[in-house]
């Protein structure tokens, strides 16, 4: 399982699309709640969409923290979920890289290399 800085627990399931989903869905929810409430303090200068983005980087923080203490007992638990992690992120940013996926295929002696 793991948690996010107000406490929510997000319970790992054997369905990784679906812990994913959950892990995402908590995280966006719960840091625009957590901006909502510091908004609502008379000094807080820094916008909604500010704080919105600050708690979600403090959060992804925080789980990452508990991914690497995971690691040292769980090796390949943990490198699958990263693994699911990047994979999803992928798919997920698939339509930012119409023009990469459009390309034909590059000759390797047509100049640099594509990363």
């Amino acid at each position: 399982m793991i948690k996010l800085l107000n406490g929510f627990e997000v319970k790992y399931t054997e369905d990784f699309d679906k812990f994913f989903q959950n892990l995402l869905e908590a995280i966006i929810y719960e840091s625009k709640q957590a901006s909502i409430i510091k908004k609502s303090v008379p000094d807080e200068k820094k916008s909604e969409k500010d704080l919105l983005l600050q708690e979600i980087m403090d959060n992804c923080i925080y789980v990452t923290h508990q991914l690497f203490t995971l690691y040292s007992t769980n090796e390949k638990f943990t490198k699958f979920i990263m693994t699911g992690f990047i994979f999803n992120s992928i798919i997920l940013s698939l339509s930012n890289f119409t023009d990469i996926l459009n390309q034909k295929d590059l000759k390797d002696d047509e100049g640099d290399t594509l990363h």
